[in-house]
């Protein structure tokens, strides 16, 4: 019989006789709902009194307690107390729920709890725990370590400083120092919450999400990482590289590309140099479309002097094309301002490109003392300033002079034509009419001129008088006497004088 087998024996039957000695204690035994550590096998077993009431378990050590199985090279096994002290390839498994290594182990088998320490692993088939000291409860199945971790979850890459494991909801809570890292984008936040069977990751404190594309910020939200869905709130902003989003609270659903904001949205784009303020966003990454209302105002850079914006609703369409245009589009009771321009209509395009600015369906424009109205109108820049306006269908320029008197100019097509932001000259073309009062070099009349013809065009001088009239097709003018001049023909057919509905800038204002 070989040697080693004679010392086992041996060892058993010295084992007995000091049980036997010891009182054969059977009170661990019957405590009720507790279970006793059984040792599986071993290469030697040895029992020393003088050093201890253990049992020196060495080579190939195996214990089992109920569901729970633990190799290891060598252990103390105090039989009497229930308790285990494991050393070198710690291996415990848990059915198919648990798989736990290390290099030493403390494991009481009357709470269940173990402390397992030195390149401590903790899997449950798909996520990967490592840390140097992790206390595990085998009853709720719980870890716990504050020594620091870093979890391995499919993409996903995690590390904490503190941090507990809820085995049965395969959920994580992670505190302090906390970073996610997905090929996507990192996270870095106070407290996390993440469950690796769901991907849902919950944040708690200060949050910064970083990608290629942007940074978000916020203080509470949600993560969603196999659906990509996410939720910021609490301080929430998004940060571009030219442009910045803030709002109450913010929605985001990356696969689709729909991003919502809710709440005290502010946008600033420093790129193009405005600035929209709502109360409901939406944005559309891959048609790059930005919808805002709830009372929405644009603020915008022009030349130094900023152009103010209002409507029911926002449209920011960016081109996705080469020639990478961007308009922006205002529907329904559009409020526009700018020291040299204001508006009315019922809606609104401005193109970033070129300034262009276009007014649609019942539109009004005032700059100076006169008024523009049309079925459309277009208003276009210069590097100067205002360049020209066209005005189409039913066309209209009203100008109030110092005695409140009204040259009027109506056609089918105006063009007006500004110099230093002055208007001084309007073309007309089609069925064009015009009644002027003639000033002298004060502000006495010598006359009213009434004329009718197919195209003319009037010049302004520099004190906003009509200086001439140039008809062009079929011309028919009459001039009166300004006693002489018929109150019926005052006022041109269509003429409606709108100053009470001209935008001021306190309207913008709060």
């Amino acid at each position: 019989m070989p040697s080693f087998i004679v010392k086992i024996k041996l060892t058993y039957i010295i084992l007995l006789a000091c049980f036997s000695a010891l009182g054969q204690d059977k009170s661990f035994v019957n405590m009720p709902g507790k279970t006793r550590i059984e040792i599986l096998g071993a290469d030697e077993l040895v029992y020393k009194q003088a050093i201890g009431r253990y049992q020196m378990c060495k080579g190939n050590v195996r214990f089992k307690q109920g569901s729970m199985f633990m190799d290891c090279d060598s252990a103390r096994f105090y039989e009497d107390i229930n308790k285990i002290e494991a050393f070198g390839n710690i291996y415990i498994r848990q059915k198919d729920t648990l798989n736990l290594w290390g290099n030493a182990v403390e494991y009481d088998g009357d709470t269940r709890q173990a402390k397992i320490m030195e390149n401590v692993k903790l899997s449950d088939g798909k996520m990967v725990l490592t840390t140097d000291q992790l206390n595990y409860d085998l009853v709720d199945k719980i870890g716990s370590y504050n020594t620091g971790a870093n979890i391995v979850n499919g993409k996903d890459k995690m590390y904490s400083d503190l941090g507990t494991y809820y085995s049965r909801t395969k959920e994580f809570f992670f505190k302090d120092n906390v970073k996610l890292i997905n090929p996507d984008y990192t996270m870095d936040c106070d407290t996390l919450r993440y469950n690796t069977k769901s991907k849902l990751a919950s944040f708690y404190g200060p949050t910064y999400i970083r990608s290629e594309e942007n940074t978000i910020y916020c203080q509470y939200g949600w993560y969603n990482t196999a659906k990509e869905i996410s939720q910021f709130s609490r301080g929430s902003y998004i940060q571009g590289k030219d442009n910045k989003l803030v709002a109450d609270s913010m929605m985001y659903f990356r696969n689709t590309g729909l991003g919502e904001a809710f709440g005290n949205l502010h946008f600033e784009d420093t790129s193009e140099q405005i600035s929209i303020k709502g109360q409901y966003g939406k944005y559309e990454r891959f048609t790059k479309t930005t919808l805002i209302t709830g009372k929405p105002l644009a603020i915008k850079n022009i030349d130094g002097d900023s152009f103010y914006l209002k409507a029911d609703t926002f449209l920011d369409l960016a081109d996705t094309s080469k020639s990478q245009k961007r308009m922006l589009k205002a529907y329904n009771h559009v409020i526009a301002f700018k020291s040299d321009i204001q508006a009315v209509a019922d809606s609104l395009v401005y193109n970033f490109t070129d300034s262009t600015v276009g007014f649609f369906k019942n539109p009004v424009i005032w700059t100076d003392s006169n008024q523009v109205s049309g079925d459309t109108i277009m208003v276009y820049r210069n590097q100067f300033g205002l360049d020209r306006f066209e005005a189409f269908a039913n066309a209209f320029s009203i100008e109030k002079d110092v005695n409140g008197l009204f040259n009027q100019v109506k056609g089918r097509r105006l063009d007006g034509f500004f110099t230093e932001g002055r208007l001084y000259k309007v073309e007309v073309d089609g069925n064009g009419q015009s009644i002027y009062y003639a000033l002298e070099e004060g502000q006495k009349y010598y006359g009213v001129n009434e004329v009718v013809c197919g195209k003319m065009v009037v010049r302004i001088d520099t004190a906003k008088r009509i200086r001439s009239i140039t008809q062009i097709s079929k011309p028919k003018a009459t001039f009166y006497p300004l006693e002489k001049f018929p109150k019926n023909k005052s006022k041109l057919s269509g003429f409606e004088w709108k100053i009470i509905f001209r935008p001021t800038k306190s309207l913008f204002i709060n």
